[in-house]
């Protein structure tokens, strides 16, 4: 609920890009000459909804193990086994993006979340 206050009706953003500007986990990258960064988040968005997005993320990944599978929760335990050298914060703005954008899809559709669905692809 505290998610759907602070976002508002998502049929205002056109795409999950501009959703994720306006939560601020839209990535800045500040290259020169040979220097390429990684990127990094601009935190110009809703402050109140990363730190939701961030606490749903940790939920996500701590009751899949009690019946509760997501695709994101999916995604979110890969890339933390496979890469040990990302932080997990990284890891987690990763998972936050997804599940914008698939909160963001769902909602301009009008679908119901199926993990069977979403795993099938």
């Amino acid at each position: 609920m505290s998610l759907i206050a602070e976002l508002g009706d998502l049929h205002r953003f056109r795409t999950a890009n501009k959703l994720n500007a306006f939560v601020g986990i839209d990535l800045r990258f500040n290259d020169s000459g040979d220097y390429k960064s990684t990127g990094f988040i601009t935190k110009r968005g809703n402050s109140t909804a990363r730190k939701v997005l961030f606490r749903a993320i940790s939920n996500i990944a701590s009751t899949a193990s009690y019946g509760h599978p997501s695709h994101i929760n999916d995604w979110y335990q890969k890339k933390k086994q496979s890469s040990l050298s990302k932080g997990t914060k990284k890891i987690a703005i990763g998972a936050m993006s997804r599940l914008l954008r698939t909160m963001h899809y769902l909602v301009i559709n009008h679908q119901l979340y199926d993990y069977k669905a979403v795993s099938k692809h």
